[in-house]
């Protein structure tokens, strides 16, 4: 027995000790791992499993192999291209040890927002002999020109977006409920950039330019001794305040410029805006509405724009549910939330959720609770306090209780009529629609333009009404076959939980001669650097897409 385990034992020890020796000799027979090459850029990350985005102002381009690379079989088996052919001979081929750098020669300068492409071949070797599995494409595009930067004057190639900027009347700023008041001047100077660049074609806002919800709801909105006798009153009453006078007047000069066009897609707080009153405001203004208090706008094929609230249960049109209005719920929670704004508070996105039965009074408790609870207001759900003035043809108060009412006896019932009247391409549930009021749109715009079931397909869809500025492809990863990008929003920093002074650039493939469309997120900050006693403002990138004009 004894002997046995000793035998046991000695041959483990043999059979351990072979299998050592045969990885040692495997490792000095290949001393670099791999028996294939493998490459990727040394100071770029694949995006969305795609691509490399560069800097287009990049002066070469550097690969980094797995081995170090024979230098004499380089000609020939690195080959850049763009659209147009090779490149080669634009460039310098230069190696060392595991680094091959593709550079540029003088006079030649790679374009912003555009497709490149590194092609490998397989007679390309490292020093030890070894190759790539297979012919190696590595796709590379560079960044958009940044907005500061652009000389030629020849294009206009690019659409600068933004959205619910909610400028309000002077009652707002003198009680302390205006959502914008802190960021006038910033959006001044954002106007003033695009006036004056000469890439800009189109400047178009995605709706919420004016604020005609944001009132408290002790406070009438229509206001004889404050000029505001209706609607038209009210627009024009937030045109000529103080705060946003500057701000309008450059909107004027932007939409008389001529190479430059404005363009206004309705809003929810702006939904009783007409063409008429706003033409009066800015003459020479571009209206993209469709169906009251709602529009889009698609300046070319594949792209669309609108603010979003269609597919928002709470804040789009509901005409159907009262006859002869068109002021859904979202309304009142706006005006709940404004009183607690005049009373000292900041305000916070609130979440509404509903269930599968009775989804909006679920909604509706759930809004109005947090708000009251927030802002520590005291409020008599059951008195009639909510004075109307006229607006949306309402002219006698209201409850609390009473909206509350009033709304459930038939919102859910006349929901997929309200969506037929509202234009909505694919019709959705009750509960879809309630939480996209609080979610950041971006499913049910892929829901809506991206999927099979969409009447139309679009590969780039840009939202505001969120005040989420983003950028997402849909579906995620390199398959993806579009782009989901919202505004963002104008509103004071302190009432929003995400980055504010956000804008879009959009730089369509078929104006700038690319293959590619280019979304880019911006944020307008001061420029702090420098030490400068008077900082200007400047873009600020924060995030970039692009999709291939023939995915």
């Amino acid at each position: 027995m004894k002997t046995k385990l000793i035998f046991s034992i000695f041959l483990i020890f043999a059979i351990g000790s072979q299998l050592i020796l045969q990885q040692s000799c495997k490792k000095k027979e290949n001393p670099y791992g791999p028996l294939y090459l493998t490459v990727s850029l040394t100071s770029s990350v694949m995006q969305n499993e795609a691509y490399y985005p560069v800097n287009y102002q990049e002066r070469s381009v550097e690969m980094d192999f797995s081995q170090p690379v024979d230098s004499s079989t380089i000609d020939g088996n690195i080959i850049f291209s763009d659209k147009d052919g090779v490149l080669n001979s634009m460039c310098k081929m230069i190696s060392s040890g595991r680094k091959v750098v593709i550079a540029f020669q003088p006079g030649f300068q790679i374009h912003d927002g555009w497709m490149y492409h590194i092609v490998i071949k397989t007679g390309l070797r490292s020093t030890s002999g070894v190759s790539l599995k297979s012919a190696t494409t590595l796709e590379i595009r560079t960044t958009a020109r940044h907005l500061l930067l652009d000389t030629d004057t020849t294009k206009r190639n690019s659409i600068v977006c933004i959205s619910d900027i909610h400028l309000g009347d002077p009652r707002s700023v003198a009680l302390g409920y205006c959502w914008f008041s802190k960021n006038a001047a910033a959006l001044e100077s954002l106007l003033s950039l695009a006036l004056v660049s000469p890439q800009v074609k189109q400047v178009v806002i995605l709706g919420d330019l004016f604020d005609e919800w944001v009132v408290p709801y002790r406070i009438s909105p229509f206001d004889p001794q404050a000029g505001i006798n209706n609607s038209r009153d009210f627009f024009l009453s937030i045109a000529s305040s103080p705060t946003n006078i500057n701000v309008i007047n450059k909107l004027k000069a932007i939409a008389s410029s001529g190479p430059i066009q404005l363009i206004y897609i309705p809003g929810n707080h702006d939904m009783l805006l007409t063409q008429e009153v706003l033409e009066e405001i800015i003459p020479g203004v571009i209206w993209q509405g469709d169906s009251t208090g709602l529009g889009h706008y698609s300046p070319l094929n594949e792209i669309i724009m609108e603010h979003g609230h269609r597919y928002d249960f709470f804040n789009c049109p509901q005409p159907l549910s009262d006859p002869g209005h068109m002021l859904p719920p979202g309304y009142f929670v706006s005006r709940l939330d404004a009183e607690g704004l005049a009373e000292g508070g900041h305000k916070l996105k609130y979440a509404a959720e509903g269930t599968s039965q009775a989804e909006f009074l679920t909604a509706w408790t759930v809004a109005t609770d947090y708000l009251i609870i927030h802002y520590s207001l005291i409020v008599a759900a059951d008195s009639v306090n909510i004075p109307m003035g006229g607006i949306d043809n309402y002219s006698t108060p209201f409850s609390f209780n009473g909206v509350r009412d009033k709304y459930a006896g038939n919102i859910e019932d006349v929901w997929p009529a309200t969506q037929i009247r509202n234009g909505v391409p694919v019709t959705m549930p009750v509960l879809m629609a309630i939480i996209n009021g609080n979610v950041d749109l971006s499913f049910t715009a892929a829901y809506e333009y991206m999927q099979n079931a969409a009447p139309k397909l679009y590969k780039i869809v840009a939202f505001g009404h969120t005040h989420n500025p983003m950028l997402k492809v849909y579906p995620s990863g390199k398959q993806y076959t579009g782009i989901y990008a919202n505004t963002g929003s104008w509103v004071n920093e302190e009432l929003s939980k995400k980055p504010v002074r956000t804008f879009l650039v959009i730089k369509p493939g078929e104006w700038t001669g690319s293959e590619l469309d280019v979304v880019s997120l911006f944020q307008y900050n001061l420029d702090s650097g420098g030490g400068n006693p008077d900082p200007d403002y400047i873009p600020v990138l924060l995030s970039e897409e692009s999709i291939g004009r023939g995915n």
